[in-house]
């Protein structure tokens, strides 16, 4: 297609002259064929000249920018107002807008495009960035651990007053404010008069009592103990006939009363004449395994055997449950032992007492587990566990003993051996 149109046509036979030829250039004009239509086009003059249409310059004709003197320089672009960022000011894509920011504001994107504001509520800020804290700004969750130290508190500057009341479990003076005490203690009033508090030590197995001057931390000892886990144990032959309420029910419906060793056919005197009738004492079902692995890779004690049940009160299932006869409450004693044999120290076993032979969690009694750490990694574990069960459901509340593994622990790398006394107490 031709983009000229000329001035002159000759015609053959025409003498070519200067003249002439001028003519063919000066009297040209562009034809249709010199502009695309869609980002140039002819004007309305005469003759026609080649412009520019209007919006056809896209991002296709502009040049990529690769300098900071290439592209559409900033004198090109539209003026704005003073003091004005630009911005697209809304969640979705579209237009740039200008967005004054006036003295001290900042921008704040809000997630529906941006808010210009100034710093507010505990700090203030000026101009040129600095920042100032509020008056009563900071309180106990702003200061981090060790942050006022002696330098910062003039002496004797915090007083009771100062100390904002505490109004729930995060507000107050914190623990992580309070001075270090030694390890195992109990902060208390070691005195009979009001006064400064002091850390009392606690150490294993003891507890802490009122002696009306104070605390006494000591473990408990003459007719029962108590392990660390809470477990009391009533020493032997401690429980004598005055310690027996008179009107307790006993087996048989044998009652404690006073009476003469001659009328004791239905109860039993507290001279500790006993007719040999009554059982004072229900006779317990016994039950023991020695071999608790059973050369199985596995983690619960395995060959439980009944070495006597005269009441019946109890069965075994697969070796490994025992299962109650009826519901009621049981007192278990439980002396337990595991041998950790594989003879290394990234290992070992916690002993615990669970409700059945494929569960991991341990029976509680009086708000603890029922478990026992070992004393070391290669030691194993020798425990004594003695209890009041509540078996509500027969079907769930059964008993077996778990070896739970620590660490490497292997499931072959233990043995094992428990007896176990049972008696239905209510």
């Amino acid at each position: 297609m031709a983009i000229l149109s000329k001035g002159t046509d000759f015609s053959t036979g025409d003498q070519v002259t200067a003249a002439n030829l001028d003519a063919l250039v000066d009297s040209a004009t562009f034809a249709s064929g010199a502009v695309d239509g869609v980002t140039t086009s002819l004007d309305s003059s005469s003759p026609q000249k080649i412009i520019v249409k209007d919006g056809g310059i896209g991002t296709t004709q502009l040049a990529t920018s690769d300098s900071t003197t290439t592209g559409v320089t900033f004198a090109k672009m539209q003026h704005v107002a003073a003091n004005t960022v630009l911005i697209r000011n809304a969640n979705s894509e579209g237009s740039i807008s200008a967005k004054p920011v006036t003295n001290r504001q900042i921008l704040i994107g809000n997630g529906n495009g941006f808010t210009a504001a100034t710093l507010g509520g505990d700090v203030t800020m000026i101009s040129d960035g600095t920042v100032t804290i509020a008056d009563d700004a900071v309180d106990t969750a702003q200061i981090a651990d060790d942050a006022v130290n002696t330098a910062r508190i003039d002496d004797n500057a915090v007083t009771t007053a100062k100390i904002a009341n505490s109004s729930n479990t995060t507000t107050g003076v914190t623990f992580a404010k309070m001075q270090h005490v030694p390890a195992n203690t109990v902060l208390v009033r070691d005195a009979s008069s009001e006064g400064d508090i002091s850390a009392k030590a606690v150490t294993n197995q003891q507890i802490l009592i009122g002696d009306g001057t104070g605390f006494t931390a000591a473990a408990l000892s003459g007719d029962a103990t108590m392990t660390n886990a809470g477990v009391v144990t009533i020493a032997a032959n401690a429980v004598e006939g005055s310690m027996i309420l008179s009107s307790t029910t006993l087996q048989n419906g044998v009652k404690c009363a006073d009476q003469s060793a001659s009328d004791n056919s239905t109860k039993i005197a507290n001279t500790k004449y006993v007719d040999a009738q009554c059982n004072l004492i229900p006779t317990p079902a016994i039950v023991t395994t020695t071999d608790a692995r059973n050369s199985e890779g596995q983690y619960y004690y395995k060959n439980l055997t009944e070495a006597t049940d005269p009441n019946s009160i109890i069965s075994i299932n697969s070796g490994k449950e025992i299962q109650f006869a009826s519901t009621g409450t049981y007192l278990v004693k439980a002396g337990v032992a595991l041998d950790d044999n594989d003879n290394t120290s990234s290992d070992s076993y916690n002993l615990v007492l669970v409700p059945n032979s494929s569960s991991g969690t341990a029976i509680t009694y009086g708000g603890k587990g029922l478990e026992v750490p070992p004393s070391s990694d290669s030691s194993g574990v020798l425990a004594n566990f003695m209890f009041a069960y509540a078996v509500t459901n027969t079907g769930t509340n059964k008993l077996s003993i778990y070896a739970r593994p620590n660490s490497g622990a292997s499931n072959t790398g233990w043995e094992g051996a428990a007896v176990i006394e049972i008696t239905k107490i209510a």
